[in-house]
């Protein structure tokens, strides 16, 4: 069964800033290519595409933007149950290109997202100052509250409970280790986390559709993105991200 919805809708603004709300955010781990076609003519590269439930190299996250009165909003970034408020945002004006823009801070992290705002999109950058040269394009659209997808492909199975999780690295330098998954699986929706000896992998929300999992964590600190299909009733195969600096299998 597949259940499919607009998702989005677009309201008048009557704040001073950006729009109330509902927002998705995403982070573009890879950069997403474009084949030039200017005649419109179909591209035999492109045909007999495999569907897939999402855009590959995407870490997506859900925030709130929630008005205190007409010049005062916050954030609150939601990962699962975890609820993340945010307070140190700005807005301005860009004397370059005369458009509005957001500068939203960590100061606790030293991250800090900037993004121009124009009707009811945000597109800018997350930048890690303590990393050098440490930017992943951003982009956010009001109304929208799914995470991966809107799609409701019925799982193969349900994935809750404790799973043991082996981590391998991808080159001779990374080091293998071993993980507790805990998943709780309701429907198509999916959260969790992993535990290893050093600590968890926060709090991930995400779905399964079929065979596929879904899983990523964004708070400003961290940006997870956890992609892996079901193999059978007892295994799964994947990959997990860690912004564009980590990968793994």
């Amino acid at each position: 069964m597949i259940f499919l919805s607009t998702g989005c809708f677009v309201v008048d603004n009557p704040f001073s800033a950006v729009a109330p709300g509902p927002w998705r955010g995403v982070l573009k781990l890879e950069q997403q290519f474009i084949t030039p076609n200017p005649r419109g003519e179909p591209l035999p590269e492109k045909m007999n595409m495999q569907f897939e439930e999402v855009t590959r190299g995407e870490l997506p996250f859900n925030f709130e933007v929630i008005y205190e009165n007409e010049e005062s909003f916050y954030i609150l970034i939601q990962n699962g149950t975890e609820k993340i408020r945010v307070d140190d945002i700005t807005f301005g004006r860009d004397i370059r290109t005369a458009k509005d823009t957001v500068l939203i801070q960590f100061p606790v992290y030293d991250s800090y997202i900037k993004a121009i705002y124009e009707e009811n999109v945000m597109e800018g950058e997350w930048v890690v100052t303590n990393r050098p040269n440490y930017r992943i394009p951003f982009v956010a659209k009001h109304g929208m509250s799914h995470r991966f997808t809107t799609l409701r492909k019925d799982p193969v199975t349900d994935v809750s409970g404790k799973w043991e999780v082996s981590f391998s690295g991808t080159d001779s330098l990374d080091t293998d280790y071993k993980a507790i998954g805990e998943f709780d699986q309701k429907g198509n929706y999916l959260t969790g986390t992993f535990l290893t000896e050093t600590g968890d992998y926060r709090f991930l929300e995400g779905t399964i559709q079929n065979d596929k999992l879904y899983l990523s964590c964004f708070d400003g600190a961290h940006a997870f993105l956890f992609e892996a299909k079901i193999a059978a009733s007892d295994s799964i195969l994947g990959s997990f991200r860690s912004g564009k600096h980590y990968r793994t299998i």
